[in-house]
């Protein structure tokens, strides 16, 4: 399947994927995309060419079922001054593998990528990605967060490549993740590859549980237990979802989040 954007338009666009999709998408020069990708079961990829100027907002929703494999991978050129903004939500019960490679080709262009995963039972969900800043004058953020619960285990795997001769690039990369039981696993690995000095590029990990002193103090004013757990998990996730650009998506999946951590 393809899809073109043509120079200077503004589209909007829901997908359901299916097994074995293989979508490109061409947003040509100051054009804009929001695309909200559903489902798909099985091995999809999605290739984007992101023109000059162009703006793509993306969010991929992993709602497989138990039982399931789901296996995405994005990859994403990226050309002068323009703006990435993806998001992967997993709120699957199946097993998902998400790989995102994006490549900076362009100067001034800028992404954010950001990763919701919220596990339960014995899934097993797995963020890769690969960004490679290209030329001078690029800029990338990225936030991962994890919420494993009973005997999940999750992984995120992120490299940042800066080229020789990338000057002036600006990287940060950021994981943050919560086991709510002593049996979920959270495997990390954020990583930097940096080919030139002029940079400004930093990375960090952090895994715990939740704040016993402060579900203490939220019983202590009079809020249960199970609420009090609702609050701080829905409050580690919202910095993720906050970030989404498109308002119902982001209010609906407010709500999706706190209905799958309601069941814990």
């Amino acid at each position: 399947m393809e899809i073109i954007v043509a120079k200077g338009s503004v589209e909007k666009k829901t997908l359901q994927l299916s097994e074995g999709q293989q979508l490109r998408i061409n947003i040509e020069e100051r054009a804009q995309l929001q695309l909200l990708l559903e489902g798909g079961c099985g091995e999809v990829t999605t290739d984007v060419l992101v023109g000059k100027g162009a703006t793509l907002d993306l969010c991929d929703l992993d709602l497989s079922l138990v039982g399931t494999t789901r296996s995405h991978q994005i990859h994403i050129r990226q050309e002068a001054d323009s703006q990435v903004f993806v998001q992967s939500v997993s709120l699957a019960s199946g097993s998902t593998t998400n790989t995102t490679n994006v490549d900076l080709c362009g100067e001034g262009a800028e992404l954010s990528l950001n990763g919701l995963v919220i596990a339960g039972g014995s899934q097993h969900i797995d963020n890769h990605t690969l960004v490679q800043h290209m030329v001078p004058h690029t800029t990338s953020h990225q936030l991962f967060k994890y919420v494993l619960n009973e005997q999940s285990v999750g992984t995120y795997a992120g490299l940042v490549k800066v080229l020789s001769g990338a000057h002036h690039t600006v990287s940060e990369q950021t994981n943050r993740n919560l086991c709510t039981t002593r049996e979920a696993r959270m495997f990390a690995q954020p990583q930097l590859e940096i080919y030139n000095d002029d940079v400004r590029c930093n990375h960090g990990s952090s895994t715990g549980q939740l704040d016993e002193s402060a579900l203490f103090y939220m019983q202590q004013r009079g809020i249960s237990l199970p609420e009090a757990r609702l609050l701080l998990m829905s409050a580690f996730a919202a910095e993720v979802i906050d970030q989404i650009r498109i308002p119902t998506l982001r209010d609906r999946l407010h709500e999706m989040v706190a209905n799958r951590f309601r069941n814990f």
